[in-house]
């Protein structure tokens, strides 16, 4: 079994044009945790994670893997955090995109190497042609657990 065989091939997904805002605003209303980027095209251009806001309303020395891990000296308020993410809404989407974290896999990709890339980038694979990067899909947990869960 590969990717292409499990992929959601109709994904939401935003374009470069997108806005910070109006990205995290599709985030909250869809309750996804990562919005694939297209270009006009339908090429792959990056993820837009939720994690992008923690990012954004944390000091950056604690986004530092095994920096700062107590934050409690440093005082906040849910109209400080708001503030940031109003000023963040209109800049570009592409301003934050990522594609380390979670890094495009091939439709002939096997299901167990997309398992370790799951384990290893927790969330979502974006499955792309190999050639072009023209954009196919997403594989996520779900995809895989609901076809472990049939039983046909």
């Amino acid at each position: 079994m590969t990717a292409k065989d499990l992929l959601n091939p109709h994904p939401v997904t935003i374009t470069m044009e997108e806005t910070f805002g109006g990205a995290l605003e599709i985030l909250l209303e869809r309750h996804i945790r990562a919005l694939p980027v297209l270009d006009s095209a339908g090429i792959y251009r990056g993820m837009f994670y939720l994690y992008d806001l923690w990012e954004l309303l944390l000091p950056k020395a604690a986004t530092i893997e095994g920096a700062i891990t107590d934050l409690s000296f440093m005082p906040g308020s849910v109209e400080e955090l708001r503030e940031k993410v109003l000023e963040a809404g209109p800049r570009p989407v592409t301003q934050f995109l990522k594609d380390k974290e979670a890094p495009a896999i091939h439709p002939e990709t096997s299901i167990k190497e997309a398992i370790l890339m799951l384990y290893h980038h927790d969330g979502v694979l974006p499955v792309v042609e190999k050639k072009t990067r023209r954009f196919l899909g997403i594989l996520t947990p779900w995809e895989i657990l609901n076809r472990l869960r049939d039983k046909g």
